[in-house]
């Protein structure tokens, strides 16, 4: 079945998921505490059933919500999360294709990923029993989280809905993503975990994302895809208009053995997948930690181009340090042009300081009216396309054994300060760093995540991915 408006493009009709209203989770049992159930129940927008014919109760929950079929259950069901042993799962997908169920995420594993001859055919069966009518997420993952109807297969994952979509083939990964982009601030359309991908692979997935209404940045992890996939993912790339940030597994020799061990697919072939992420201006990135990064940083301040970049320190030597990284990354650290540099020069009044780009401004800092000004002089300039600001996190402590002084105003007009990237419409990044007071760096995280600021407790957690996105930016104008 292929999307109605593009004929000339092999994927899988997926419009009903944006309208899914009723689901059960099959094989929910008392040895995992009902896991997968609970976790459903906890934002679920629809009807939600229990399935296990050895389960009559379950504590905290309506007994007219536990069944013993599927077939048992009144009314339609349009999703499945399935969770039986290998032995029943043929059994189960005979009875999704009788009760018209559209989706199926089918979390049991020791299929192809086995490596064995029995799992494969198994996989076989279980794709030729849907009939292509079921639509399968799976075998080996762990399906749809979808905060907008409350689906859901861990526990407080977010329920607010964000444009940020996640497609990946590894369940364990999904989860870190989840919970480390919630910490974050950040929020999810969609997040796909399709295993082995043995009816709904990255192809389809990713064409459903492509022109899905409710997403606009999508990030992947993928360890590959089948050969004969090339040619429509490359059709699909060609239509695509969203930023996509892809890390892949099985670069390496061992990497490619150890991505065919977990979802049986085959990787390798680097000089492909270079030429794929050039031709179609695919960001891609060298981990999970950098694509939460990606995120955050355009979230927070949309897509950028960096050139030329100020840095303002109050250490000289990590102003030095931070340089060298910038400067290694492909971009500068320029002097300011004559008129600003006269500007930032008065306002430099404390001895063992520079004015020049790098700023060190040392205990000056704490002069947060000055140091105000400072940078809203320098983003000014339009030489300067935007700026990182180096502060521990102990300066923001309020034990004075940490302070020359105690200012109770400090924080809020630091804060304050650290705003003026949306002021001069330029990247405004602070390194914050996490040394001696984390409960510090933590408050300011949030706080500022409320400003549309984005922090960093290091900056090889964002320095690298600036010019991947100016790279992106520059593509898409040409």
């Amino acid at each position: 079945m292929t999307h109605s408006e593009t004929s000339d493009i092999d994927v899988k009709d997926l419009s009903f998921i944006n309208n899914i209203k009723s689901m059960a989770v099959i094989g929910t049992s008392k040895k995992r505490n009902f896991f997968f159930f609970r976790n459903h129940a906890e934002n679920f927008k629809g009807k939600l059933y229990a399935v296990n014919p050895n389960i009559k109760e379950i504590p905290g929950f309506d007994k007219n919500m536990i069944y013993p079929s599927l077939s048992a259950i009144p009314g339609e069901v349009d999703f499945v999360f399935i969770s039986v042993p290998p032995s029943l799962i043929l059994e189960v997908m005979d009875e999704c294709v009788e009760k018209g169920v559209k989706l199926a995420s089918v979390f049991t594993a020791e299929f192809s990923d086995s490596g064995t001859e029995e799992g494969r055919k198994l996989e076989r069966e279980l794709l030729r029993r849907a009939k292509n009518k079921v639509r399968l997420l799976g075998p080996n993952g762990l399906g749809l989280y979808y905060p907008k109807l409350g689906i859901a297969w861990r526990p407080k994952f977010s329920p607010k809905s964000g444009d940020i979509a996640f497609l990946a083939q590894s369940g364990g990964i999904c989860n870190l993503v989840i919970y480390g982009g919630n910490q974050l601030g950040l929020h999810f359309s969609k997040v796909f975990s399709f295993g082995n991908g043995t009816d709904l692979d990255f192809v389809d997935l990713l064409y459903f994302l492509i022109n899905d209404p409710e997403t606009k940045v999508i990030l992947c992890y993928i360890e590959g895809i089948k050969k004969e996939r090339g040619v429509e993912l490359k059709k699909i790339l060609k239509q695509n208009k969203k930023p996509i940030a892809i890390v892949r597994g099985g670069q390496t020799e061992t990497g490619s053995i150890a991505a065919k061990t977990h979802t049986a697919t085959l990787s390798g072939e680097n000089h492909i997948w270079n030429a794929i992420f050039t031709q179609y201006n695919i960001i891609e990135l060298d981990s999970i930690e950098q694509l939460l990064s990606f995120a955050y940083l355009i979230e927070l301040y949309g897509l950028f181009d960096l050139k030329n970049l100020a840095v303002i320190s109050s250490s000289g030597g990590y102003g030095v340090i931070l340089v060298d990284l910038i400067e290694k990354a492909g971009m500068k650290v320029p002097p300011f042009s004559p008129d600003i540099q006269k500007q930032i020069t008065q306002l430099f009044h404390t001895l063992g300081t520079s004015s020049k780009n790098p700023l060190d401004v040392s205990a000056q800092v704490f002069n947060s009216e000055t140091f105000y000004k400072i940078i809203d002089s320098a983003l000014s300039d339009t030489n300067i396309d935007g700026m990182i600001v180096d502060l521990p996190s102990f300066y923001f402590n309020s034990d004075l054994s940490f302070r020359t002084r105690l200012d109770k105003t400090f924080e809020d007009e630091m804060i304050e300060t650290l705003t003026l990237g949306h002021k001069h419409k330029k990247p405004l990044i602070p390194i914050i760093k996490r040394i001696n007071c984390p409960e510090d760096w933590e408050r300011l995280l949030k706080k500022l995540f409320e400003k549309n600021v984005p922090v960093f407790g290091d900056p090889h957690e964002f320095i690298p991915l600036l010019p991947k996105i100016s790279k992106y930016i520059r593509n898409k104008k040409n």
